[in-house]
């Protein structure tokens, strides 16, 4: 069953009623009077996990302290500030007013200039020394496209919790309907009595990609083997980045074909079974890249000879989705067979490794 959880951003121009020329916010010098915008804000709790649940899931909360939202002002007529983030604390965020009973969506305002923007989100953990929010931060200075911004793999390396909570995502509706592509809204100071306003939702999902690998060679040894191992996974994007590399926030945005992933060997926490086993591994999707993962089987067999080790290639079709659960099992019954193993966007491949 495809689950997901979304973190919900909704926005609506509100403006106050107006009787004369100097109605609205103070405006930057030069500037129109800006418009009181109102954020409607929505996030998970904190058992949320991630599009593709396969089966049953290793613990994964919510653990971010600070969501940015991101404007970015486009079209022929741009104010001074091009680009404006609004930063909330998580504990702000906690204390804000609520629009339900249950205190699931907060309120926040913004007073900001109209005309046609874009709306971005995402949350992170601001004391990591990887955060994003210093990308993002040079973001609203006019710095790279959005589509560009990245996010170290090395991020809260180690904290799991971490690397789940970084969410991210932006305004996509187009006549009512998702477009996959980020559109733009108008924000305009509303008629008298016009109380219809279109509401523009922005709706947050995980970033990372989640690759679960499961393996049993429990019947490798009924035919003959025994000491069946498979002795590491190493994860690789097949660039010539050192270390991990990088994701980027926006990666469904980018259109380009630059590559930033890295590699990393990875394992389970505990040691790795002889017969059986898993493994997880964390990484931000840079909308380029098609991953290959490789591993080593070896075995003797019962009369105790070195029967064979030989590494095999988990291939990915295509490229690595956002916020996805890639979930790979594997039989292993023994170390001959097809060394390359494709495993397509959608799925789950059950696959054998056979004597």
């Amino acid at each position: 069953m495809m689950k997901r959880y979304l973190f919900i951003l909704s926005l609506i121009a509100m403006v106050f009623a107006a009787c004369s020329s100097d109605d609205g916010a103070s405006a930057p010098s030069g500037g129109e009077p800006l418009e009181t915008v109102q954020l409607y804000v929505s996030v998970p709790g904190a058992q949320a996990t991630r599009v593709g649940d396969p089966g049953q899931a290793v613990p994964e909360g919510v653990d971010w302290d600070e969501l940015a939202v991101m404007i970015e002002y486009t079209g022929n007529s741009l104010p001074a500030r091009r680009r404006i983030v609004k930063t909330i604390s998580k504990t702000d965020f906690d204390h804000l007013p609520s629009l339900d009973a249950d205190g699931k969506v907060k309120i926040i305002t913004l007073d900001v200039e109209p005309g046609d923007v874009y709306i971005y989100g995402v949350t992170y953990t601001s004391e990591e020394d990887l955060s994003p929010k210093t990308a993002i931060e040079g973001w609203e200075n006019n710095g790279v496209a959005v589509e560009e911004l990245a996010i170290s793999n090395n991020y809260a390396d180690g904290n799991i919790e971490r690397q789940l909570s970084v969410a991210t995502g932006y305004y996509d509706l187009k006549d009512g309907k998702h477009t996959g592509g980020k559109q733009i809204f108008h924000i305009s100071r509303p008629a008298d009595g016009d109380f219809n306003r279109l509401v523009p939702t922005v709706a947050l999902t995980r970033l990372a990609a989640k690759i679960d690998i499961q393996w049993d060679a429990e019947d490798a040894y009924t035919q003959g083997y025994t000491d069946v191992e498979v002795t590491g996974f190493t994860y690789g994007s097949g660039t010539d980045i050192a270390g991990e590399g990088y994701g980027r926030l926006f990666p469904d945005l980018y259109s380009g074909s630059v590559a930033k992933g890295g590699s990393k060997a990875f394992y389970n926490d505990s040691p790795i079974s002889r017969r059986n086993g898993r493994v997880y591994h964390y990484v931000f999707p840079d909308g380029v890249s098609k991953p290959k993962i490789t591993f080593n089987i070896s075995a003797e067999n019962t009369d105790g000879a070195l029967s064979q080790e030989k590494q095999y290639t988990f291939t990915f079709t295509d490229k690595l989705k956002k916020a996805t659960w890639y979930k790979i099992n594997t039989t292993i019954k023994g170390v001959t067979g097809n060394a390359d193993i494709e495993v397509s966007p959608d799925g789950s491949p059950e696959t054998t490794i056979a004597n």
